[in-house]
């Protein structure tokens, strides 16, 4: 993959002194759950705001997702930039999770984690989920989570001019649980 004069080989960055400064919304669209992958590419992005991953599942996978975060080698956006991440086609399987809490207990700015759920969702299900992320050990204090029915749409940018051009696009649905539902 190239994006500008960033070559991308296996989301892999191909030389990690070449990043886009000038990014701060990305969307990245996955067969799997693959944190690593996820995390090679961030770090060509060092001012990224907000962060859409879609996960098609029409192949079931298995990745590992163990990321060991060293606090010596970290990841710019995570730590100083990274407000909104959105997890679109989200099941709350074991790799899900792992996937996600990467993101709980690292992105100190971190306002808000949209989970786009396909399942139907209910309040025993979002709260075993409260617990698998680890949210009482969040890095953001004021970190929200809000778990939504959502559909199995495709990524489609709707006005490339807009700050955001993926905000039409994710995820609205009639059931949505968060915090405050408990």
């Amino acid at each position: 993959m190239e994006i500008a004069n960033l070559v991308l080989q296996s989301l892999t960055p191909a030389g990690l002194k070449n990043t886009i400064s000038s990014v701060k919304v990305l969307a990245i669209e996955f067969s799997v759950s693959n944190l690593n992958a996820v995390i090679n590419v961030l770090r060509c992005f060092p001012f990224l705001e907000k962060l859409y991953v879609i996960w098609r599942r029409h192949r079931m996978i298995p990745t590992k997702n163990a990321w060991h975060y060293d606090p010596l080698d970290p990841v710019k956006c995570v730590e100083t930039h990274l407000k909104e991440l959105v997890l679109k086609n989200y099941e709350g399987d074991a790799q899900d999770v792992c996937f996600a809490k990467f993101f709980v207990l690292n992105a100190k700015l971190l306002k808000e984690i949209k989970f786009g759920v396909v399942r139907k969702i209910n309040k025993e299900w979002v709260a075993g989920q409260y617990r698998l992320l680890e949210v009482g050990s969040r890095a953001s204090p004021d970190a929200r989570f809000e778990f939504i029915l959502s559909n199995e749409s495709r990524l489609d940018a709707h006005d490339l001019s807009t700050v955001d051009p993926f905000t039409c696009y994710l995820i609205r649905g009639v059931d949505a649980l968060s915090e405050e539902s408990y």
